[in-house]
């Protein structure tokens, strides 16, 4: 496997156990490195401050996961909405978010949603979805109606499948395919069909109350976001690239 994907400027080939043995380093004076860190992170803090009236995505989460505190627990689907979910909230514990990550199963945020709800009934749960992915499982607000799973619904709506845009967009000179949503269904409607209670936001006014009413909903209950469909994510690493040269954006 040595070079399979990299060109190797040193490839070390040997038996795991005695390998793993031989490369640890003994303990690290880490305390700079922490440092370093902890002043970038402060220096390349993310701002909240976007232009405009409409709902911006990365502030509606940080807003979500500060309300929510010790008890939030993020079911994340795929899409840009996953992207900002891990840069912008901020979970309590590492299992407090719940990602399929690189694995891009669409579909997943509800299904993990009801089960992090089951399995902790005072955790506050909330589903973080958007658009595409969470037409894929939709009909699991049955089962969150049917056995009263109290399971909250953050859907982020840009009319289309952001993330494949996104890079059709960036990579693929804006050939875009089988990217446009905008003729979706009208999801406060479709969740109180099922029995959901169910709201939507669309400025930027409405989100603090907006936030407030989903977390103290009484029984599961979706919250229909409004977002502009152009909203990228940023930073992005290009397809083969390393992270040191990530694309920032405008």
């Amino acid at each position: 496997e040595v070079g399979k994907l990299r060109a190797a400027a040193v490839g070390v080939v040997g038996d795991l156990k005695a390998g793993i043995a031989a490369l640890d380093p003994g303990p690290l004076a880490i305390e700079p490195w922490m440092i370093r860190c902890a002043s970038q992170s402060r220096r390349h803090a993310a701002r909240y401050d976007a232009p405009g009236e409409g709902v911006y995505a990365p502030a509606l989460l940080k807003e979500l996961s500060e309300k929510a505190g010790a008890r939030f627990i993020a079911a994340c689907d795929v899409g840009q909405h996953q992207m900002w979910a891990a840069q912008h909230c901020a979970a309590p514990r590492p299992q407090a978010h719940l990602t399929s990550g690189g694995l891009g199963a669409m579909g997943f945020g509800l299904p993990a949603g009801l089960g992090a709800k089951l399995a902790e009934p005072d955790a506050e749960v909330v589903v973080i979805a958007g658009d595409g992915g969470f037409m894929m499982n939709i009909q699991e607000l049955a089962t969150a109606r049917r056995y009263g799973i109290g399971v909250k619904v953050l859907l982020i709506d840009n009319s289309g499948l952001g993330l494949v845009r996104q890079w059709q967009s960036l990579f693929f000179d804006q050939n875009y395919s089988e990217v446009d949503l905008s003729d979706n269904p009208d999801f406060v409607v479709v969740a109180q069909a099922f029995g959901v209670e169910a709201f939507r936001i669309s400025r930027r006014e409405e989100v603090s109350a907006g936030i407030d009413r989903l977390l103290a909903a009484d029984g599961p209950c979706l919250a229909h976001v409004i977002i502009d469909p152009k909203e990228n994510v940023w930073p992005l690493v290009p397809p083969g690239k390393s992270n040191a040269e990530m694309m920032e954006g405008a």
